[in-house]
């Protein structure tokens, strides 16, 4: 018995436990129905508040000397305009000494030239220091000693502004020793031979303004010298201490 055949014309059913398959959709309908996105990514969590310890600073050896160089010369700044007048007061007693007697022989020698250059008289019994050898002497010494302490005074200062010296330690010290020496016995001689020549004129022709002011020219120039003295001896002090 042969089975009907099915007629090829008709088309085929799907059985009644099947149900049609459904195709995806489009692309463009997908696109369409998803949620739009954000273009911010989503914030990581947030940790809690804990105090973590800051990590420690490097240290380097050029840091450290960079910072200890600045220091300096902040503190060098300092110590120009503010600490210089009170380091006066802190420097020992040789070194204030010394100051003091710069000073009281610069004024002495001034004194000494002055009153010896201006030592002149006029009318037919006139006379005039520079026609005299030893008075000419005393001048040109206290010239010079006014001359020294002047740049002494003036060293002075510059080392307790600036906080350097014109000249180097073992040099200052041996240069200050010989100029005070040396100074203090041209003042020594030229006061000697002034002071005789005076005497001289004075036992022979008697005393008049001229002699009593070359005398007082040369009084201040012995004192110009015993200042000198002193000086010599706080050299030495600071040379061989």
């Amino acid at each position: 018995m042969s089975s009907p055949v099915p007629d090829s014309g008709s088309p085929s059913l799907p059985p009644p436990s099947q149900s049609p398959r459904k195709s995806p959709p489009p692309a463009y309908a997908r696109a369409a129905n998803s949620p739009p996105r954000s273009p911010i990514p989503p914030s990581p969590p947030v940790a809690p508040n804990r105090a973590a310890p800051a990590p420690a600073p490097a240290v380097t050896l050029g840091s450290t000397v960079a910072k200890s160089v600045a220091g300096v010369d902040g503190r060098a700044a300092e110590r120009r305009f503010i600490a210089a007048p009170q380091s006066v007061r802190q420097r020992p007693w040789p070194v204030r000494a010394a100051i003091g007697l710069r000073v009281v022989a610069l004024l002495l020698c001034m004194i000494a030239f002055s009153v010896m250059a201006s030592d002149k008289t006029e009318g037919w019994a006139g006379d005039s220091y520079d026609r005299y050898e030893e008075f000419r002497y005393l001048v040109g010494v206290n010239v010079i000693a006014f001359v020294y302490s002047l740049y002494q005074v003036y060293e002075r200062i510059h080392r307790m502004t600036t906080m350097s010296s014109l000249i180097s330690r073992p040099l200052r010290y041996y240069f200050d020793l010989t100029m005070d020496q040396i100074l203090a016995y041209l003042l020594m001689s030229s006061s000697s031979a002034a002071a005789s020549r005076n005497d001289a004129w004075a036992s022979t022709f008697g005393s008049d303004a001229f002699t009593r002011k070359a005398k007082g020219s040369i009084t201040v120039s012995f004192i110009a010298f015993f200042v000198f003295a002193l000086s010599a001896l706080i050299s030495a002090h600071n040379l061989f201490r």
